[in-house]
């Protein structure tokens, strides 16, 4: 199944710090939720290759992993084998009830946000707990006039506006926000500022979606061809440049989930149901 950054696979490959930030971000979102899941019977809702819903199962009483990708659900099913552990497409999800949901790196995809979190509530028991991550938008789109850069996000949240989607459905939610006291995530931070500058004039507010993703597209295949120019440039020359080992210096303990951090990239939701 091929990486695409939206499913995320585990590999040993980073390019530089901004990934592998990603890639430890992805990995302490799933070692926090296990701290809810103790004993529980849960659902990992957009499990993507099933690397998150495998480690929730080391404390999970039970858990199943839903996709809407058949690809994506085969895949973990065939890399993810356990006693208390299944996989399953959305479509093939019953009405049985979860103590707790996590759904982790999937609102921003939906095209009703509204109706999913609807659904995500009816799955849960009385009492259960919902956990949900997503971007947080404050350094990646300038606020009411920038639809999001990624092409497979339809919609980005700041703390505030995710709270207000949640209270529709739940009175207790509690927003927190993913980072970092190490430098590992500002390169990140760094990198989805230029982003939100560089992508602007196509990703005006009024634009609709099919001519962002187009004017995005042609974007990126000017920057891929200046890659490759520059690319080229840098084979002919014989000095060697040293690369700096950062996968050895950090671990996803480095990623840190609290209420207020001064520098994150991330929100992190916690929703209980009690009606």
């Amino acid at each position: 199944m091929e990486n695409t950054g939206e499913r995320h696979i585990l590999n040993e490959n980073f390019n530089n710090k901004s990934e592998f930030h990603l890639h430890l971000m992805h990995i302490a979102t799933y070692e926090y939720a296990k701290n809810f899941v103790k004993n529980k019977k849960v659902l990992d809702f957009g499990c993507g290759s099933g690397y998150g819903t495998e480690l929730l199962s080391e404390n999970a009483e039970s858990i199943i992993g839903v996709d809407i990708s058949k690809e994506a659900v085969n895949y973990a099913k065939k890399n993810y084998i356990l006693p208390n552990l299944d996989f399953k497409t959305i479509s093939e999800l019953t009405d049985e009830k979860f103590d707790v949901i996590t759904s982790f790196q999937v609102i921003e995809h939906v095209p009703n946000d509204i109706e999913y979190v609807a659904k995500l509530k009816k799955l849960l028991k009385l009492g259960g707990c919902l956990l949900i991550s997503t971007p947080d938008k404050k350094h990646r789109l300038f606020n009411y006039i920038q639809k999001p850069w990624n092409i497979f996000h339809l919609k980005e949240y700041t703390p505030k506006s995710l709270e207000s989607l949640l209270q529709k459905q739940f009175s207790k939610v509690d927003i927190l926000k993913i980072g970092s006291d190490s430098d590992l995530v500002l390169e990140e931070i760094s990198r989805t500022k230029k982003q939100k500058i560089i992508t602007l004039p196509c990703t005006l507010f009024f634009y609709p979606n099919f001519l962002k993703i187009f004017l995005l597209q042609s974007l990126k295949q000017l920057f891929d061809l200046k890659q490759k120019y520059i690319s080229g440039i840098n084979n002919s020359t014989t000095e060697n440049n040293k690369v700096d080992n950062f996968t050895s210096k950090y671990s996803f303990k480095d990623i840190i989930i609290r209420k207020e951090i001064e520098y994150s990239t991330d929100l992190f939701a916690i929703c209980i149901k009690d009606e």
